[in-house]
């Protein structure tokens, strides 16, 4: 998922959660009336910023270690089920503290229990963001790979997955994808050349990447570079700063 995106995303979340804590909040159940009304929505805004916190972050780890062993489902049925352990944690203890009624007797293990229906919808509803964004991701990756990439298309075998980036080394080219990486026979400036800008830049004398592969920007004094899926880093030359800059930070913001 490209920057911009992810950005997007984490916006999307937010707004689903907040949404999520106003829905709840509207139809306290009585033990909350201890609260009065505005305790009540200051709980259930805390209680779900909690909860996406706690999803978000296992979902990020398990992304970023088991993505290339599971498929994406399975990392968002994990992630909901260790997510699941420090949050009902976090809230019988909040609970507790704040004086609302909690069984004393095998407490964690109820709350685990009784927290499950809803922490699963409500990861699902944040998953809702994700899900659309791929969806639109796919289509633009689409679009674009109908048009004419005259140095794509002469790959034999085709390559799998999206295109990430290509590095010049010597007389080929490293070109990588989501999936995979090759070295392939060909001149770099051609290949840039024959590649649409829509799909992404040249950023460097021996680099080019995709518009969707760009993660992070991550700038160190002169130094600017570009952090790619698999934290692979690409950097930005003086020569393409000030479009990399244009295309990366000015429209992330």
């Amino acid at each position: 998922m490209s920057l911009i995106s992810q950005k997007t995303e984490e916006f999307w979340v937010l707004a689903v959660a907040l949404l999520g804590a106003c829905v709840l909040a509207a139809h306290v159940e009585s033990y909350y009336v201890s609260l009065g009304e505005v305790g009540s929505y200051l709980y259930w805004f805390g209680r779900v910023i909690i909860e996406a916190a706690f999803y978000m972050t296992s979902q990020f780890a398990i992304e970023k270690y088991l993505k290339q062993l599971i498929p994406p489902w399975a990392c968002y049925i994990l992630a909901v089920m260790v997510s699941l352990i420090p949050f009902t944690l976090t809230i019988t203890a909040l609970d507790l503290i704040i004086g609302l009624p909690v069984s004393r007797e095998l407490v964690f293990g109820v709350a685990l229990f009784s927290h499950f229906d809803n922490h699963l919808t409500f990861c699902a509803l944040l998953l809702v963001p994700r899900l659309l964004l791929e969806v639109n991701d796919n289509a633009s990756y689409l679009a674009v790979s109908a048009s004419s990439l005259a140095f794509l298309d002469s790959i034999k075998p085709p390559l799998s997955g999206h295109i990430c980036s290509m590095e010049a080394q010597e007389h080929y080219i490293l070109v990588t994808t989501t999936t995979e990486s090759r070295m392939i026979l060909h001149r770099f400036s051609d290949a840039v050349k024959q590649t649409s800008s829509a799909l992404g830049m040249q950023v460097h004398r021996s680099h080019w990447v995709a518009h969707s592969a760009v993660q992070e920007v991550v700038i160190e004094g002169q130094n600017m570079r570009l952090k790619l899926a698999e934290d692979k880093i690409v950097p930005v030359s003086r020569t393409f700063r000030a479009a990399a800059e244009s295309r990366y930070l000015l429209n992330s913001d």
